[in-house]
C-alpha cells in the first residue's frame, strides 16, 4: 500500500495482487517445508521397506520367567502409509494348543514414523485389548530395528532382524539391575 501511495505501483488491481502474493507466501513456504519433511521421512524409512508385506510364523511368548513359553501362531500385515512417510504394522497372535486353539491372544498395531522435531524415527505402538499406546525410541542398524520404552519394572526392548524373506524378533524386559528376561522369540517368513 505504501508503494502505491508513492506512485511505484498503480491501481487497486496491483495492490490486490501484491496482497494475495503476500498471503500465499506462508502457504508456499509451509508446503516446501512439508515436502522437505516428507523427503526426510522417506529416506529414514527406506531401509524398512523390506518389511512391507504379509508375514506368518511362530512366536514363543513368556510373560513370567521360568515356565515353558506359550507357542503362538503369529501373523503381521505391514503396509506403507500415505506417500511412503510411515510404516504401519498390524499383528495378530493365535493359540496353537487346545483348549481354545486358534483363539486370538494377541493383537497390536504400530506406526513407524519420522519425528521431524527430533530428526529420527519413532514408533507409536498400541495394544488392541487395552487400547493403551506408547511412544517408543528407535535405533536403526543395517537390517535391524530396535525399539523400546520404559515400564514400571524396567524397560522393554524389541530387536527385529529382517531380510526380504525373514523376520526374527526378540523381546526382552530389561530390569533396573541390567538383567534381561526374555519375553518373545518370534520367527516369521514373508508369505506375500
Amino acid at each position: 500500500i505504501m508503494l502505491n501511495q508513492i506512485g511505484l505501483l498503480g491501481g487497486s488491481m496491483t495492490i490486490r495482487f501484491a496482497f494475495l502474493l503476500l498471503c500465499t507466501f506462508p502457504a508456499i513456504t509451509s508446503s516446501q517445508a512439508r515436502g522437505s519433511s516428507d523427503a526426510k521421512a522417506k529416506a529414514a524409512l527406506a531401509p524398512l521397506t523390506k518389511l512391507v508385506g504379509q508375514w506368518d510364523g511362530e512366536a514363543r511368548v513368556s510373560l513370567i520367567p521360568g515356565p515353558t513359553p506359550q507357542v503362538v501362531r503369529q501373523h503381521y500385515d505391514v503396509t506403507s502409509g500415505p506417500g511412503g512417510t510411515t510404516l504401519n504394522l498390524k499383528g495378530t497372535g493365535r493359540t496353537t494348543t487346545p483348549p481354545g486353539k486358534d483363539s486370538v491372544v494377541f493383537q497390536a498395531s504400530a506406526t513407524v514414523f519420522y519425528d521431524d522435531a527430533l530428526g529420527k524415527l519413532r514408533v507409536r505402538a498400541k495394544l488392541a485389548q487395552g487400547g493403551d499406546s506408547v511412544l517408543a525410541e528407535v535405533e536403526q542398524r543395517p537390517d535391524t530395528l530396535i525399539y523400546g520404552f520404559p515400564l514400571q519394572a524396567g524397560r522393554i526392548r524389541f530387536t527385529i532382524a529382517y531380510s526380504n524373506t525373514d523376520w526374527h524378533e526378540v523381546g526382552q524386559l530389561i530390569l533396573a539391575n541390567g538383567n534381561a528376561i526374555p519375553t518373545v522369540d518370534m520367527r516369521l517368513k514373508k508369505v506375500k
